[in-house]
């Protein structure tokens, strides 16, 4: 496990979530860890999804699909040389 740092919270805010993980029967520790996990994980998918349709440009359903098959195809077809 890391070492535990330091983070300054607004009292409210504190208080609020003491009041919710008392509620779940977890700490206050517990709730905000799962709390940044959760944000940290949907600013990813964001940014995942935003790099995706980028990349996927103009292209319609049909030729992503069409793109994705042939990339598998590829794939397996290497999987079977080695």
């Amino acid at each position: 496990m890391t070492p535990k740092k330091n983070v300054a919270i607004a009292p409210e805010l504190l208080e609020r979530a003491g009041k919710v993980a008392e509620a779940e029967g977890k700490t206050v520790d517990e709730l905000m860890t799962e709390a940044l996990q959760r944000d940290l994980a949907r600013r990813w998918l964001g940014r995942i999804g935003r790099e995706g349709q980028i990349r996927r440009g103009n292209m319609t359903d049909g030729e992503v699909e069409a793109v994705v098959e042939k990339a598998v195809q590829e794939s397996r077809a290497g999987q079977r040389e080695r």
